[in-house]
């Protein structure tokens, strides 16, 4: 059976390798302001993205440029809603200004992580999408509340990580343990490989649990992310699986 997946990356960042990446993936989430990025750098990004013909995505997060989003933070539902609505137009904006097509929101950092359990973020931003943004897919985590409530409303991919660790529920280990992030290439082709082609991922104390996915992240700020995404790919390819 032949197999496929979608490659995906976050970028707009504000680092130097955008363009670099664009030219191994299949799709790539644009920060939005909440924790970087801004109109300006929207459009540039949107525009390599077009010259690579790569599917253009959102990425939205918590309002908060010092923790680079990836810190939790205790906002009213109604002030989170305003946050990402307000990060959502002004990409919608942008989408419109370059004549580009918009393929799907990911959210970022701690608020993707969040919408794995809080059942009231979630359901709000759920809301939102449906109600202002419908056509456009969401990249979920997997057996996530997020995606218990938006599979029935709005277009879904199920999202794998291919340079993070994992625990035993399938969230992402904590960026503040030693071992979140996958650092070497053969960790990372491994780890994917199996996600594809066995549908299962290890997690803590070496367990392997089963895990069925649409897309796979590399972010770009991981160290040595455009060598990892070089080798992947060239080990995908061998492997005759497809990236779309």
């Amino acid at each position: 059976m032949n197999k496929s997946i979608d490659l995906n990356a976050d970028l707009g960042e504000g680092k130097a390798n955008d363009e670099a990446l664009l030219k191994y993936v299949s799709s790539f989430n644009i920060a939005c302001g909440g924790h970087a990025g801004n109109r300006s750098s929207i459009v540039k990004t949107i525009q390599l993205a077009q010259k690579y013909e790569v599917k253009i995505g959102a990425h939205p997060s918590y309002p908060d440029t010092k923790n680079f989003g990836r810190k939790s933070l205790n906002m009213s539902i109604d002030d989170l809603v305003e946050a990402i609505d307000s990060q959502l137009l002004l990409f919608k904006q942008c989408i419109s200004e370059t004549k580009a097509v918009w393929n799907h929101i990911k959210f970022h950092g701690a608020l993707y992580n969040d919408l794995k359990t809080d059942t009231s973020k979630a359901k709000a931003l759920v809301d939102l999408i449906q109600k202002k943004y419908p056509n456009i897919t969401l990249y979920v985590p997997p057996n996530s509340v997020v995606q218990t409530i938006a599979e029935s409303r709005i277009p879904i991919k199920i999202e794998g990580f291919a340079d993070r660790a994992y625990n035993e529920d399938l969230s992402l280990v904590s960026r503040q343990k030693s071992n979140a992030v996958l650092t070497s290439d053969t960790e990372v082709v491994n780890q994917v490989k199996k996600m594809i082609i066995e549908e299962v991922v290890e997690v803590a104390n070496s367990q392997i649990k089963p895990i069925k996915v649409e897309t796979i992240c590399i972010h770009g700020d991981t160290p040595k992310a455009l060598k990892m995404l070089k080798t992947l790919v060239a080990e995908l390819k061998r492997q005759k699986i497809k990236i779309q």
